[in-house]
């Protein structure tokens, strides 16, 4: 309208085209000013969220020239086509047309708005599945029973430099470290390990009297951990047969093994493994370690396995000698610990300093790479599944806001053309309820075609992200329902805003609009 009144008054097309592509690439410009800010902004949040917790954080967010150039020719080849197109349509349309035409109740001019509105809808109903599947997964993953405690608990991870300690030097060093943690004033037992709890290596291994032990179902051998005394004690791992291992077991006693619930039921089922022996590589080696307790299933390994992996425990000072040289060099290696736990009375938190000065006390060339607690231990073991859980929701709550901001978009200019229609219902009879329920089905409309097209789409999606969720149903129709339900809410509200206005109108005022 404002175009044809224009040209009715004798401006050239060229001046009304000079004049949008003006204010179209201004506003282009601006708005990406705005969003270079706005992604500055989010991309340093996903970085803290990458890097939770790190003292450094090898990225940083300030936009190199090129990426500036990139955004500026972004903007004002969008201002550009977005501006020119409109422009020169509406400046080639005769005046008279638009000035004494109609407007038709069925406003073909909102159909491109309004199929984007669906799309805007069904893409935000699979970002908002998505994230719920995501976000449950990752909750039922952090709330698993672990088969350990992490209350109470403070590890230490750290380095021995082999060439400072030879195979001869650890049992001293050991016995050490094993008295002076004790003594630590609130420690209630404390351990050492190779490997960490959560982690652990693969060996094959072989039982005497069986045949050749298989690969595991996934393709993997048993886990395997060498231990100190105290250690099912200290991480909170219940013995549920025979012993642990203890102080008893040195280099020169019987070789013993401590092993799982499951070990015991995949290897031994139906049998009393207790005095059963097993050795790790050939069947040559089939004798070495006898089988002295069981303890309870725990997630040694990794919390993400469906199931839980067999796993065996040796004492740290006891291997046997192999044919194979690398074989023989892993073992050696074995020996050595990089992981230390403490139970303690009291937050864990207030014993890393006095941790850390025993380590010295003993050995100030020790070298501490971390001192997490068990709870900071098991959160970074999800580190990932947080950070996507955390980006897709991020992602769904901004495509949920930028449908929001566009269906308020499209019901606002709906209304603003259908106003004399207003007029004309409201002065037949009709009351603000009924102005107010036919603005709405309007709007709705393209919202529930958005809905209907995202519910398969987003059933396709969580088939995608399956193999990256526990525990959770694909399928669960508490998450469709609920996000259907949400972005139907937030959809209403936004159409409501114009809707309600727009049965504000005077009908006196409304009729005479045009």
């Amino acid at each position: 309208m404002q175009t044809a009144v224009r040209v009715a008054l004798g401006a050239s097309r060229g001046r009304i085209l000079r004049q949008n592509l003006t204010e179209g690439i201004l506003l282009a410009v601006l708005g990406g000013a705005a969003g270079l800010w706005v992604a500055m902004v989010a991309t340093r949040g996903i970085l803290h969220l990458a890097f939770a917790g790190a003292e450094y954080i090898p990225l940083h967010t300030t936009p190199s020239l090129p990426v500036l150039a990139f955004a500026l020719a972004v903007s004002l080849l969008t201002g550009l086509i977005f501006s020119a197109a409109p422009a020169w349509i509406a400046s080639r349309t005769q005046p008279t047309e638009p000035l004494r035409a109609a407007r038709s109740t069925r406003d073909h001019a909102l159909l491109p708005q309004r199929l984007l509105i669906v799309l805007q809808a069904g893409v935000s109903l699979v970002l908002l599945v998505t994230a719920a599947l995501l976000t449950l997964s990752l909750r039922r993953l952090e709330t698993q029973p672990l088969g350990i405690e992490t209350q109470g608990r403070l590890m230490a991870w750290i380095s021995l430099a082999h060439n400072e300690y030879p195979a001869s030097r650890l049992e001293d060093l050991y016995q050490k470290l094993q008295t002076r943690l004790s003594q630590i004033p609130g420690v209630l037992s404390a351990s050492f390990s190779h490997s960490a709890p959560l982690y652990g290596m693969r060996e094959p291994i072989s039982i005497q009297g069986k045949p050749p032990v298989p690969l595991l179902k996934d393709g993997i051998w048993p886990g395997e951990n060498r231990v100190s005394a105290h250690y099912f004690e200290t991480i909170g791992t219940r013995v549920i047969r025979g012993r642990p291992i203890d102080e008893h077991d040195t280099p020169s006693s019987q070789h013993v093994a401590v092993v799982d619930q499951a070990f015991a039921n995949f290897f031994f089922s139906g049998e009393d493994p207790i005095g059963r022996h097993f050795g790790i590589q050939t069947v040559q080696h089939n004798h070495y370690y006898e089988i002295v307790g069981i303890v309870q299933d725990a997630r040694y390994k990794t919390p993400h396995d469906s199931g839980i992996p067999p796993t065996f425990f040796l004492p740290l000072l006891q291997d046997e000698r192999y044919e194979d040289t690398a074989e023989d060099l892993e073992q050696a290696d074995s020996k050595y610990i990089y992981d230390i736990q403490l139970h303690v009375a009291g937050r864990p938190e207030d014993f890393k300093e006095p941790l850390r000065r025993a380590l010295a006390d003993i050995d100030p060339n020790l070298t501490v790479i971390r001192t997490p607690t068990f709870e900071e231990h098991v959160s970074r073991t999800f580190d990932q599944e947080r950070l996507i859980a955390r980006l897709t929701t991020l992602y769904g709550l901004l495509a949920l806001v930028l449908a929001s901001v566009g269906l308020y978009g499209v019901a606002s200019y709906a209304a603003a053309r259908r106003t004399n229609e207003i007029g004309i219902r409201m002065a037949l009879g009709a009351d603000r309820r009924s102005v107010v329920a036919l603005m709405l089905r309007g709007a709705m409309r393209p919202v529930f075609a958005g809905l209907a097209l995202g519910v398969p789409a987003a059933l396709a999606g969580a088939r995608v992200i399956a193999s990256q969720l526990y525990d959770v149903k694909i399928y669960d129709p508490l998450i469709f329902g609920s996000a259907v339900v949400v972005l139907a809410a937030c959809a209403l509200s936004a159409a409501y805003v114009p809707a309600r206005r727009a049965a504000s109108i005077d009908p006196m005022e409304a009729l005479r609009a045009e």
